[in-house]
């Protein structure tokens, strides 16, 4: 920057010293001669630093480290950083919205005050079978039963356990075949 304004400078020194030349002048036949010497060395120093930078080449980085403390930067590096920290979060909202997705059709197939949902997925971009569910991870929780009286016999307390186990394997079913998944790869645990 101040090679720039160096030169600025030069350009105004002649400038101002050859219009005071031009007026110590006095015949008006060597005026034409005396401008056109002057247009030249104007010229001629507005064009040779042009020169110096052609000819020596133009250093970008050196310049911008000068003048603003620019350290080389790894523009690279941040670039790959930027895609990773993007790939996470692109991940990271693909496995929320799967498991809010698995969540709700929980709650559509069994009456629960909450249903907690972990998936895990193949997370990797670059992999053809991106956001393929590897495993499910459900925790209901408070289960609503019909309320039962104490009177109740033991056959109709076994015959809701099994009804239990069987709302929990349709459960399994629906998922597996939902999100292609293996039925060992999906674990059900009810909290009352």
């Amino acid at each position: 920057m101040d090679e720039v304004k160096g030169w600025i400078i030069q350009i105004a020194y002649i400038s101002i010293l050859a219009i005071i030349f031009e007026l110590l002048i006095p015949s008006s036949s060597m005026k034409k001669y005396v401008k056109v010497v002057i247009g030249l060395t104007i010229m001629i120093a507005i064009i040779n630093p042009v020169l110096g930078f052609i000819k020596s080449g133009i250093n970008i980085n050196n310049a911008l480290e000068k003048e603003y403390n620019y350290n080389n930067v790894d523009i690279s590096g941040m670039t790959k950083k930027a895609e990773m920290e993007r790939n996470k979060l692109i991940v990271d909202e693909y496995k929320k919205r799967l498991n809010d997705q698995i969540k709700e059709r929980i709650l559509s197939m069994v009456n629960a005050s909450d249903v907690e949902v972990e998936s895990s997925i193949v997370d990797d971009l670059n992999d053809k079978s991106f956001g393929l569910v590897k495993e499910i991870k459900i925790t209901i929780f408070n289960r609503e039963n019909e309320t039962s009286n104490n009177s109740e016999n033991i056959s109709i307390e076994v015959s809701k356990a099994n009804e239990k186990t069987s709302e929990i394997d349709n459960i399994k079913n629906d998922l597996s075949k939902f999100y292609n998944v293996p039925l060992k790869n999906i674990t059900i645990e009810e909290i009352k």
